[in-house]
């Protein structure tokens, strides 16, 4: 029988704690160590892999409530990934910034998404 990975309020609210962190974690390595190096190069990129994957094997069972939030939470998410896209373009002109951004703008970029997207869900799914 096939096992089907079951969404609940509970895996909603570990899975932003683990987003938030790990995002987090990945801004802070990339800004010490000023490149993608090691597990810095592909594992936020790997992760957004398996976050989509991951997607399409969950099944959805949370309530009326609990869906407007995850939704809420992906719409905030997106929006803060745009303002960061376009921030991150305005800095690409800084002359001590544009070396940091050209090496390491995907992962930073994925890795702000995990941040922003931990951050909004907590925020959201605590607050109810």
């Amino acid at each position: 029988m096939k096992k089907v990975i079951r969404m609940t309020r509970k895996s909603c609210l570990q899975n932003y704690a683990v987003e938030l962190i790990m995002g987090a974690a990945f801004i802070i390595l990339l800004i010490i160590y000023k490149k993608p190096v090691g597990l810095l190069e592909g594992l936020p990129i790997g992760m957004g892999g398996g976050a989509f994957v991951y997607f399409f094997l969950k099944k959805h069972e949370l309530d009326e409530r609990d869906h407007l939030l995850y939704y809420k939470t992906n719409h905030l998410t997106l929006a803060a990934v745009v303002v960061g896209i376009v921030v991150v373009k305005l800095c690409n002109d800084v002359p001590g910034l544009a070396d940091f951004i050209n090496s390491s703008w995907a992962q930073m970029i994925i890795s702000v998404y995990f941040f922003f997207h931990g951050l909004f869900g907590l925020l959201l799914f605590l607050k109810k």
